[in-house]
């Protein structure tokens, strides 16, 4: 069942050269008297860039015969060196006779490859076989003396007479003399069927669909439809409309998929002689940035950043400021602009010979800090009740890392979350593009204070922490956005990449249409050792940054590669 597309060319196309080589050699008298007039034929083009009419099947017609004139019939490989005089011939006299651009020489080289092929089809059936298909001896048909010496025809029977050659045209007769699905247009081919039921149904639209143009190939003079073509069809309109168009647009299409056939990869079944995936499906060609576009890139990553902490840092003041005047407590603080509060790490840079990082640390920023610690009792909450929002309860203190995780750890051993007790964090849109609630429990806490991997909980908490206290309501939601790590992350990829796909489209979606160029940013597990790392997206530039703590380099998740890339 293999190739039912090419049936057609490997039976009616031999018909349809023995029609036209039965009355000898043919010279297309027309074509020449307008050449002796300086007249040239307009060519017509399909949407896929095939041959119509009018003028379509003239020109295809005159290849057939320039190409037996030029090119020798025991030529076997058609990308031979040795033909390339043969085609520039060709090419000049199509050109001579046609309005033709430069860029369809291809397709009408690769045209004719396809008519001497048929030709040399039709000799052997013609003089070297019986009616039942085997091979006789031959004598060199004077009919065609002008194009085929003594020699040539000699070199050609004795090429036929081969074992092996045999073994293949008994294979290839014996899959083109019942086909399952039989072509019914003779000589017509796709493109002019295609241009015909379009201008007798007055459509607007430049092309048919491959199953729908495949079946009507397959419809005889009475109009009347095998049930096997029918069921073929009918299962074709059932898959496309639950296929994602993305996996519609490869080598495998509908068609394909429904015949369940193998399928090569420079054609498109159901589209005819020279339809590609690449020409059809028109996917954009991409190529990697230099080594300048990088550094620029980067370097536009780095003056975002340094925007970002100014614009942090500003935020702190002036709540640092709007607290002060709140109580007394808070209008003891001394507020540090230049640093926010905490411990911030910090890179040193030089900028000569060479921009480089040449010492990493961290600033301890602690006296802005409140001390405001509620007491155990008015932060027991019972299992399931939702936590407060950020910068309410959560606990804050003076000192170093230590003192504040120890305090933490102190509120929480004291808390009802160590008796099974959880807190739910609801997620509005604004966090991850959909609502939704994580839930923290005795584990996730213990992952902070024993220094275990963490889980997506506490990542999740933290960004939703993050957003609540220094984006929201501000003009950074316009510039970063984040993506939940609960539905992207390596086993999801394997096992169902098309959804994880089809999650980081309707991320993007989910953030609008901002003429600011923004960030995305997904906390990725390589599920190598449940190793984390930061996955930048910037869509503006179709550039995506691998944030990695360890060394190594983005090649390691070629998973997450893939993905972002389609």
């Amino acid at each position: 069942m293999a190739n039912q597309d090419d049936t057609h060319d490997a039976s009616g196309s031999r018909n349809n050269v023995e029609k036209e080589i039965k009355r000898g050699l043919t010279v297309m008298k027309s074509i020449i008297h307008a050449r002796d007039k300086g007249e040239k034929f307009e060519v017509h083009w399909s949407a896929e860039d095939q041959l119509i009419e009018p003028n379509g099947s003239m020109l295809a017609s005159y290849i057939g015969s320039l190409v037996r004139q030029h090119i020798p019939i025991t030529c076997d490989n058609w990308r031979s060196p040795e033909l390339k005089v043969g085609k520039e011939k060709i090419w000049s006299e199509i050109q001579r006779s046609f309005h033709i651009d430069e860029s369809r020489q291809k397709y009408c080289i690769q045209l004719a490859g396809k008519r001497l092929r048929g030709f040399r089809s039709f000799l052997s059936n013609k003089f070297l076989k019986d009616e039942e298909g085997k091979f006789v001896e031959a004598e060199w048909p004077m009919k065609y003396a002008e194009i085929i010496s003594a020699e040539e025809w000699d070199n050609f029977f004795a090429k036929r007479r081969n074992e092996k050659f045999h073994e293949v045209s008994d294979k290839n007769r014996k899959r083109a003399s019942k086909p399952t699905y039989p072509y019914k247009k003779g000589h017509t081919g796709y493109a002019r069927l295609q241009q015909r039921i379009l201008a007798e149904e007055k459509s607007d639209a430049t092309s048919l669909l491959e199953h729908v143009l495949w079946k009507a190939a397959r419809v005889g003079k009475d109009g009347a439809v095998v049930e096997a073509v029918q069921n073929v069809y009918d299962e074709c309109e059932t898959l496309s409309q639950t296929l994602p168009s993305t996996e519609v647009q490869d080598c495998r299409s509908v068609l394909s998929r429904v015949l369940n056939v193998p399928e090569h990869s420079g054609r498109v079944r159901g589209k005819g002689f020279g339809v590609t995936p690449s020409s059809f499906y028109k996917k954009p060609k991409t190529k990697n940035p230099t080594n300048k576009e990088v550094m620029e890139t980067l370097a536009e990553l780095r003056a975002q950043v340094l925007e970002l902490q100014k614009e942090n840092a500003r935020y702190r003041e002036e709540r640092c400021g709007f607290e002060a005047k709140d109580t007394s407590d808070r209008a003891s603080i001394n507020c540090q602009p230049k640093f926010p509060e905490g411990i911030t790490p910090c890179q040193l840079y030089l900028s000569s010979p060479t921009y480089r990082i040449v010492g990493k640390g961290k600033v301890h920023n602690t006296s802005g800090i409140s001390r405001r610690i509620e007491s155990v009792a008015s932060q027991k909450e019972v299992p399931g009740r939702k936590l407060k929002k950020a910068g309410k309860d959560i606990p804050t203190t003076s000192g170093t890392k230590s003192q504040i995780m120890m305090r933490l750890e102190k509120m929480v051993e004291e808390s009802d979350i160590m008796h099974v007790a959880i807190r739910s964090v609801d997620f509005d849109e604004g966090v991850f593009g959909i609502a939704h609630s994580e839930i923290i429990a005795k584990e996730d806490m213990q992952q902070l204070f024993e220094h275990e991997e963490l889980g997506i909980a506490v990542i999740h908490t933290y960004i939703w922490y993050m957003y609540d206290t220094l984006m929201r309501g501000t003009e950074l939601c316009n510039r970063f956005n984040f993506i939940a790590a609960s539905r992207i992350n390596t086993t999801f990829i394997t096992k169902n990449p098309t959804s994880v796909k089809n999650e980081l489209v309707d991320r993007f979606m989910a953030a609008g249409d901002n003429t600011t160029p923004s960030l995305y940013f997904l906390p990725f597990n390589s599920g190598n050792g449940a190793h984390w790392v930061l996955v930048a997206m910037d869509l503006s530039r179709l550039m995506v940054y691998y944030l990695n703590s360890l060394s190594g380099d983005w090649s390691k998740y070629p998973s997450m590669k893939k993905t972002v890339d389609a």
